[in-house]
């Protein structure tokens, strides 16, 4: 519990870091847009629950294999599943790695800070 608490902590942590960068607020107001389109579409053509929409929408972007028993059983659904994967895939991966790379170098500086203080003592 200890473990994932402090996780969490540097998750957080980077996140209000990269939310100084211009970069990083664009790729979230991106995959805000993307979201919120496959949210609004899967519940209008579809028919899903406003839940189950933003549920699969979200999911569909993350590069696990969850399933979430939901499919779209429309032609036009399928054809937009296919074209919002692709690009919603990639900003998603673009985000995810942009936090990845903030929370390693959170983690050098730790390392670099106690090795400092390492030397000091020595």
């Amino acid at each position: 519990m200890i473990s994932f608490l402090l996780t969490l902590k540097r998750l957080i942590k980077a996140v209000f870091t990269l939310m100084k960068e211009p970069l990083f607020r664009s790729l979230l107001a991106t995959l805000f847009l993307i979201l919120l389109s496959g949210t609004l579409f899967y519940k209008g053509i579809e028919g899903w629950s406003l839940l189950d929409s933003f549920y699969f929408a979200f999911i569909s972007l993350i590069p696990t294999s969850v399933s979430s028993g939901l499919l779209p059983l429309t032609d036009l659904g399928k054809w937009f599943t296919m074209i919002y994967l692709v690009v919603g895939t990639g900003v998603m991966l673009m985000v995810l790695i942009r936090i990845g790379l903030t929370v390693v170098n959170f983690e050098k500086s730790e390392i670099e800070k106690l090795r400092y203080k390492k030397e000091q003592k020595d």
